[in-house]
Formats: C-alpha cells, sequence, structure tokens
C-alpha cells in the first residue's frame, strides 16, 4: 500500500519540479540538505535532474532531533567555512522541509552567527558580502495557517522561497527516508534524541517503490534509479563536527 494518495503525489513532485527549476538556474555553489529530512529530497531532485550537481550537497545537522544542535551547527559551520572558503565569493541554497518554518530559521541564523565569528578569527573582510546563503523550501502548511514570523521575514526579504504541496510525503515518515541515526540519550521530556551518526541507510521497499513511482512521474527508467550520495552524506555530516 502507497505512503501517499496519488493527488499528494503529484502535488509533490509539481512543488518538487518548481524547486528543482530554481535551483538549477541558480547553480549554487553548496547544496545544503538538511539531516534528516533533506536527504530523500536531493534522492528526488537527482532523478529530476541527470545533471544534478551531487558533487556540490553537504549534510548539516540541523534537525530537532540532536539534542545539542546549536552546539553541532556552530561546529559544522565554522569547520565547513575553514575547509571551503578561500577568498572567492559562494552561494548556498538550503534545500529544505519547511511546515513552521523555525528549523529553517534556526539553520539560517546559526549560519549567520558562524560566518560573523568566523570573520573575526581569520583574514579575511565583507565575508557577509562574499558568502549568500538562501532556503529553497519544499512547504507544507501548519496546522496553525501561519508560519514562523523569523521565516515570513525570511521571505519578504528575499532570503527564503517556498514551492508548496498538499502535503511534504516524505516528512516524518522512516518509509520514506532511508537514514537511520545512533541513538543518544531522551531529554528532559522524555523523548529519544539521536547522535549525528547515521548507523544505517535503510533502502526498505516502499523508499524503492517511491523512487520508481518518481522516475516514471519524470520519464526516466525506474529500473535505473538509485539512491543517491550514500558515502558522501556520512562523510558530509560527521567530517566537519571534529
Amino acid at each position: 500500500m502507497e505512503q501517499y494518495s496519488k493527488n499528494e503525489f503529484e502535488s509533490f513532485m509539481k512543488a518538487m519540479k518548481r524547486l528543482s527549476d530554481v535551483l538549477r538556474s541558480k547553480k549554487p555553489t553548496f547544496i545544503f540538505a538538511p539531516v534528516v529530512g533533506s536527504v530523500p529530497l536531493i534522492d528526488v531532485l537527482s532523478i529530476m535532474n541527470r545533471h544534478f550537481p551531487l558533487e556540490t550537497v553537504e549534510y548539516p545537522p540541523n534537525s530537532s532531533r540532536f539534542l545539542k544542535r546549536q552546539e553541532m551547527m556552530k561546529e559544522w559551520y565554522h569547520n565547513f567555512l575553514n575547509a571551503q572558503y578561500h577568498g572567492e565569493s559562494i552561494d548556498i541554497v538550503c534545500v529544505d522541509e519547511v511546515i513552521s518554518g523555525s528549523s529553517a530559521v534556526k539553520g539560517y541564523i546559526e549560519f549567520r552567527k558562524a560566518l560573523h565569528e568566523y570573520r573575526l578569527s581569520s583574514n579575511y573582510s565583507n565575508l557577509e558580502k562574499k558568502i549568500s546563503y538562501e532556503i529553497l523550501g519544499i512547504g507544507e502548511k501548519p496546522r496553525t495557517e501561519k508560519r514562523n514570523r523569523g521565516f515570513v521575514k525570511l521571505v519578504n526579504k528575499g532570503k527564503a522561497k517556498v514551492f508548496e504541496t498538499e502535503r511534504i510525503i516524505t516528512s516524518d515518515n522512516r518509509d520514506l527516508n532511508p537514514v537511520r541515526l545512533k541513538q543518544g540519550e531522551k531529554n528532559r521530556q522524555e523523548r529519544q534524541t539521536y547522535l549525528p551518526e547515521i548507523e544505517s541507510l535503510n533502502y526498505g521497499e516502499k523508499y524503492l517503490s517511491f523512487l520508481h513511482n518518481v522516475a516514471a512521474y519524470c520519464g526516466s527508467d525506474p529500473d535505473k534509479v538509485n539512491p543517491v550520495n550514500l558515502l558522501k552524506m556520512q562523510r558530509s555530516l560527521e567530517g566537519y563536527l571534529r
């Protein structure tokens, strides 16, 4: 049994196609795909565009599943800048799920803070002008019908754009997301938290069926579709956390 209706799937794919077209026109230096939610989005984008630049994708730990997310993101962003910035201009586009928009805002704010601190600790100047960060979100309306104020401000400033769908069919769905993280301790609310380490990648029948449906929708051969960036995902997530 499918995890989504035909209408939900078509709505999701139309939104992803619009996102893909904009991303292709921008040609960013790097694409951020926050773990865990954006992993299936990259698989979809790579099916839609056979020239999708997989080598530019990085996987920051921007997830509420991590107990010390803010500290992790600060470290990850700093190490990313230290490794990747060499004085030239850099354009970063973050591909993300957007419901309330709070996680996307968190990623943006932490990156700007890391950029400011990196400038102070390096010999580079005008980094805020040389390094851009924009959010392209696949969006689902929140229950309250209102999104995070900070995210709305980013949209109004042209720092974020949302492509609306009836439902983000991959969101919070283990069957449609291959990433399995190592478990950490429980938080104060007794909710399970996770470590920024990929324990396994589970490409089950339902996820592969989803990718086949994506390929068929895009006019590609479903039998030639495979998940992407298997090694890059782990190296990117853990490599900048030293």
